[in-house]
């Protein structure tokens, strides 16, 4: 039976980065039933009971050489795991597994992983020595393709795929009616460089529900985003908005999001949330993964490239109901083809598994 390691931002309670994880996790398993899988994780325990693989905790130098010794194929991702805007550790621990996986002669693979921001110069020339050295790399975005060959990566091959999480686009999406009352979801995360944001957001939601809208705010990571949903939705003072504080599992998200009429996101994974379950959008940006993914399905960047203000939210909005089922059709053409994209990651991943010694 065939060993896959994967190591990312797994075990955290950030439902986009346990999303991927599933979607990973059942595409693999579609192409070889019998591959054994462990998780690097922070809470292998919680890892092991969402997704029923095996898991050990990420910090535990012991459990981690033990599980890639044992390993086939070691894949990192997918996710923004090369960046150094979390922390300054970020990119040292996840190419740290990563040399260990080379050290000891295993398949090494990125999977579909977006790359930046990379500001440090010792993070890229880090990056630079161990990307050079991997088997393959696949990217979710052209973006990070033309930021890692700016750092000098250009050994191994490089393959700009799609999210692993479009691998859970429904097979068949029909048409969206609106209902009686609309839903407009806020995923948005607190991040204090983004000037304007919270108040060009409340005053979004106060022209939905005095049009008759109902607004729930959902914090898509529990750790970072609820207080700030539960704080949104005070200042808001309308009974017709509510905040999601419990049951923040990945899979109730998507529910929430397949219900709603509209999201508004600040979140990578709330907008491909919505995208994969052809569901509008109105998206801000907070970094260059989010400008990257609107820019590529041809959305407006808010924040970027058109002003971030209750004006600008609002006449979007606006246009957004006007051409609904347009803008419909158009979340469910970048859906299917943003699954072909993560299927296709997969069978690579696979390719590379057979070719082990």
């Amino acid at each position: 039976m065939a060993t896959i390691v994967l190591s990312g931002y797994y075990g955290y309670e950030n439902a986009g980065d346990e999303a991927l994880l599933k979607a990973m996790i059942i595409v693999m398993r579609k192409l070889q039933p019998n591959v054994r899988i462990i998780v690097l994780s922070g809470n292998p325990s919680l890892t092991r009971k969402d997704h029923g693989v095996h898991a050990v905790h990420r910090y535990n130098p012991f459990a981690v050489f033990s599980v890639v010794w044992k390993a086939d194929l070691f894949i990192s991702g997918g996710g923004s795991l090369l960046q150094d805007v979390t922390g300054r550790l970020t990119i040292p621990y996840y190419l740290l597994v990563v040399a260990l996986a080379l050290f000891l002669r295993k398949k090494v693979m990125f999977y579909a992983q977006g790359i930046g921001p990379v500001q440090r110069n010792f993070g890229k020339w880090l990056i630079r020595l161990i990307s050079n050295r991997v088997d393959l790399i696949t990217l979710r975005d052209a973006a990070s393709a033309r930021r890692l060959k700016a750092m000098g990566v250009t050994d191994p091959q490089i393959c700009v795929t799609g999210d692993p999480v479009f691998a859970l686009v429904p097979e068949q999406s029909g048409h969206r009616p609106q209902p009686l009352v609309p839903e407009a979801v806020f995923c948005l995360r607190p991040w204090r460089k983004m000037k304007g944001m919270e108040e060009a957001c409340l005053a979004l939601a106060r022209h939905l529900i005095d049009r008759g809208w109902r607004v729930t705010f959902l914090p898509l990571h529990a750790g970072e985003d609820r207080e700030f949903a539960i704080t949104m939705a005070e200042q808001l003072g309308r009974s017709e908005a509510q905040v999601v504080s419990r049951g923040l599992h990945f899979e109730n998200a998507l529910e929430i999001v397949s219900e709603a009429s509209l999201l508004v996101g600040v979140r990578l994974h709330a907008l491909m949330f919505a995208t994969l379950l052809g569901v509008p959008v109105i998206g801000i940006s907070y970094d260059p993964k989010v400008t990257g993914f609107l820019e590529d399905t041809g959305r407006p960047v808010f924040g970027v490239t058109h002003p971030l203000s209750g004006n600008t939210l609002i006449e979007e909005v606006d246009r957004i109901i006007k051409n609904y089922d347009d803008e419909c059709h158009k979340a469910s053409f970048w859906a299917a083809r943003l699954k072909e994209r993560a299927e296709e990651t997969a069978r690579m991943a696979m390719e590379l598994l057979e070719t082990r010694q």
